[in-house]
C-alpha cells in the first residue's frame, strides 16, 4: 500500500507541475495521466510477468512527442524500477536453470529483453534534453534525474517487499517447526507419563504379591497353630491359656483380614484395566484379525479385569482358528448395575466355530458364574457373538467369597 500511495503522488505532483507548465489542465495532460495511471496498474497488475513493463515503456516513448508528458516520468520510472526489482530474482533463477538445460547467451538475451522496457523513460528525457534549450531542458533535466531517483526507489521498494516475504516465509517455518516441537513434547510428556503409571501400578502388583505369599501365608500359620493351641488347652481344662490363645487368635483374624483387603486393594489399583484389554486383543488376534476395541470401561476390580481380560482371549482365539473372519469389534460397557462384554465377529456360523459344549466356551461361562454373571455365545448375523454380563451390587459377596477362598489356599 505504502508503495502505492508513493506512486499516485508522483502523479499528483507531475500533474501539478504539467498544469504549471502549460498554464492550465489541458486535454493533453488529463491524457497523459490516464495514461500513465493505466501502464502503472497494468505493470502492477502483471508483475511478475516479462511484459508488465511495456505499457509503462510505451507512455514513455509516446512522451518524446508530448513534452507536457514529461511531468510523469518520475512515476513511470517508478513503476519500472519496482518491476525491475521483481522480475530481476524470478527471471535470474529461471535463466540460471536454462542455462543448465540449454545456452547461457540465450538466456542473457531473454534476460536482457524482459529488462530492456525499465530504461525506456530514458529516450524522451534525454531527447527533451538534447533539443531543446531554456526552460525546457531545465525540466528535461530535472525530469531525468528525479525519474532516476524513483526508479531508485522502486527498485528498492520492491527488494524491500521480497525480503519481507523471505522473512515471512522464514516466521512461518519457524512457527511450524516451534509447533512440531511442541507437539514432541508433548507426546513425549504423555509417554513418559504412561510409563511413569504402568511402573506404579506394576510395583502395586509386585507389592501385593509379595505380601500374600509371604506375610499371608506366616498369619495362615499361626493362626492355626493358635487354633491347635486352643484345642490342647481345652482338652487339658487350662481355661486361662485357652483364653489367652481365643484374644491372640482375635488379632490374628484382625490382622489377616486388614492385610487381605490391603493386598486387594493394591492389586485393583495395580490393575490397568484398558492396557489388559489392548494386550487381550492384540495377543489373541495373532496378526490376521482386524479388531476394533470400543472400551468404555475405565476400572474394574482385578478378578473382573481378569475374567474379562481371559474371556477376550479365548472368544478371539476361537475366531482365529475356527472361522473365516477377517475383523471383530470388542465392545466393553459400564452400565450402572452390570458391566458387559460383546465379542462380535464377521465371519463364520454354528458349524465353524467350536461346538457349544466345548471346553474354551465352557471356561467362558464358568468364569462369568464365578463372579455372579452370565456368559453366552451362539451365531449372529453373519458371525459369532459372545456376550458377558457380570453384575455390580453382589461383587463385595463375591470378593468376600474369593478371600476365604485365598485363606484356605494359603493354609
Amino acid at each position: 500500500m505504502g508503495r502505492i500511495a508513493g506512486w499516485l503522488v508522483l502523479l499528483g505532483l507531475g500533474t501539478l507541475c504539467g498544469s504549471w507548465y502549460g498554464s492550465g489542465v489541458s486535454a493533453t495532460l488529463i491524457a497523459g495521466l490516464l495514461a500513465s495511471l493505466a501502464a502503472g496498474a497494468l505493470c502492477e497488475w502483471l508483475l511478475p510477468a516479462p511484459g508488465s513493463m511495456w505499457g509503462g515503456a510505451l507512455v514513455s516513448l509516446l512522451a518524446t512527442f508530448m513534452p507536457v508528458w514529461l511531468f510523469f516520468l518520475p512515476a513511470l520510472a517508478f513503476e519500472a524500477g519496482v518491476g525491475l526489482g521483481t522480475m530481476v530474482p524470478a527471471t535470474g533463477s529461471a535463466d540460471m536453470k536454462d542455462t543448465q538445460a540449454k545456452d547461457s547467451v540465450l538466456a542473457s538475451l531473454r534476460l536482457l529483453l524482459a529488462l530492456l522496457p525499465a530504461f525506456f523513460w530514458l529516450i524522451p528525457a534525454i531527447t527533451d534534453l538534447i533539443l531543446f534549450r531554456g526552460l525546457t531542458q531545465r525540466y528535461a533535466l530535472l525530469a531525468l534525474l528525479t525519474s532516476a531517483l524513483t526508479q531508485g526507489g522502486g527498485l528498492a521498494c520492491a527488494h524491500l517487499a521480497a525480503v519481507k516475504c523471505r522473512v515471512w516465509r522464514i516466521e512461518d517455518t519457524e512457527r511450524y517447526r516451534i509447533r512440531q516441537l511442541h507437539g514432541r513434547i508433548n507426546d513425549l510428556d504423555e509417554e513418559r507419563a504412561q510409563a511413569t503409571r504402568m511402573a506404579h501400578l506394576s510395583e502395586r502388583t509386585r507389592i501385593a504379591r509379595d505380601i500374600h505369599d509371604n506375610v499371608g501365608h506366616l498369619l495362615t500359620r499361626a493362626i492355626m497353630q493358635i487354633q491347635a493351641g486352643r484345642v490342647v488347652a481345652q482338652s487339658r481344662g487350662d481355661q486361662s491359656t485357652e483364653q489367652i490363645l481365643d484374644d491372640v487368635g482375635k488379632t490374628l483374624d484382625e490382622a489377616m483380614t486388614t492385610i487381605r483387603r490391603s493386598v486387594h486393594d493394591l492389586e485393583d489399583e495395580g490393575t490397568d484395566f484398558a492396557s489388559q484389554m489392548e494386550d487381550a486383543s492384540s495377543e489373541a488376534s495373532m496378526g490376521r484379525l482386524k479388531v476394533d476395541l470400543n472400551n468404555g470401561i475405565e476400572t474394574a476390580p482385578a478378578p473382573v479385569c481378569r475374567c474379562l481380560a481371559t474371556i477376550v482371549r479365548e472368544a478371539l482365539t476361537n475366531t482365529v482358528r475356527h472361522s473365516s473372519a477377517r475383523s471383530a469389534q470388542v465392545i466393553l460397557r459400564d452400565l450402572p448395575a452390570f458391566w458387559q462384554m460383546v465379542v462380535q465377529d464377521d465371519g463364520g456360523s454354528q458349524q465353524s466355530q467350536p461346538d457349544s459344549r466345548g471346553m474354551g466356551l465352557a471356561d467362558m461361562e464358568a468364569r462369568a458364574r464365578a463372579l455372579g454373571g452370565t456368559a453366552n455365545s451362539g451365531p449372529n448375523r453373519q458371525g459369532w457373538k459372545v456376550f458377558v454380563s457380570l453384575p455390580k451390587e453382589p461383587w463385595s459377596d463375591h470378593g468376600t467369597a474369593e478371600h476365604g477362598e485365598d485363606r484356605k489356599v494359603m493354609a
